[in-house]
């Protein structure tokens, strides 16, 4: 395969892990509810969790195998700098423990108030949330997308894409509290948590299209491109993505 084929391919690979994420979380809810519905006349459940218990060992084999898969592509995807690579391998280590360690069942108000279930979950949001808010914007430097108006509207949709992921499990929360078990609105708490699941999902869109109008993964592959890795006590610090000196790009 000649030289230029093989990055093509190799950048190709590299897309396709990114929409892979993207894609398996925006059906793994909607999967969930016409599985459950179709095999075992299920109605839509409290939460996307409860899935794990009700509907058979089919819907329970659908969470844990989507949840797990997401949850190893998050960790063998590398990121632009070293704390990206760690904020997403801690976001795919939570995502597998929020498989493995299920929500309480048919416990109705004798529910304990905690769990490792939704502290990984928790955990996951917040992770995912710091890499939107803090990590996101490291491709969005003057030599790569020129035009200001472009880099600051990327920079706005990560970070509110970021705050919604803070906010959808605090939601999530207060209305797993406030909302008594058997309450014919609890249901309220599934498409809460399911539109989580979109905000991740759209995250790695436009994160995969904003890599591609930029060109930045091209240039990553063919060597032009530096990240200044920052020690861990500057987790806050914008650490841009440059081109290597004497670079010009055509891209915007």
């Amino acid at each position: 395969m000649k030289s230029k084929n093989l990055q093509d391919h190799i950048l190709a690979a590299y897309t396709n892990l990114r929409i892979g994420i993207g894609g398996l979380a925006l059906i793994l809810p909607f999967s969930l509810w016409a599985v459950g519905h179709s095999r075992s006349n299920l109605q839509l459940q409290d939460s996307i969790s409860a899935y794990y218990h009700s509907g058979g060992g089919t819907t329970r084999d659908l969470f844990v195998g989507i949840l797990c898969a997401i949850g190893a592509f998050l960790c063998l995807y590398k990121g632009y700098s070293l704390l990206e690579d760690w904020a997403l391998n801690g976001a795919g280590i939570f995502l597998v423990g929020v498989a493995l360690f299920p929500m309480e069942w048919n416990c109705d108000t004798s529910c304990s108030k905690w769990s490792l279930h939704g502290t990984f979950a928790i955990l996951f949001f917040l992770s995912i949330a710091y890499v939107c808010i803090c990590l996101a914007s490291d491709t969005l430097t003057p030599d790569l997308m020129k035009k200001e108006y472009d880099r600051k509207k990327y920079g706005r949709i990560y970070k509110l894409l970021g705050l919604a992921m803070i906010a959808i499990p605090l939601i999530t929360l207060l209305l797993t509290l406030i909302i008594p078990p058997g309450s014919g609105v609890r249901a309220t708490i599934f498409w809460v948590e399911t539109s989580g699941v979109v905000v991740f999902a759209v995250y790695w869109i436009v994160k995969s299209y904003e890599i591609y109008v930029t060109g930045t993964g091209k240039l990553a592959i063919e060597g032009k491109l530096i990240s200044n890795q920052q020690p861990s006590s500057d987790v806050f610090k914008w650490t841009p993505v440059q081109k290597v000196k004497g670079e010009d790009s055509s891209r915007r």
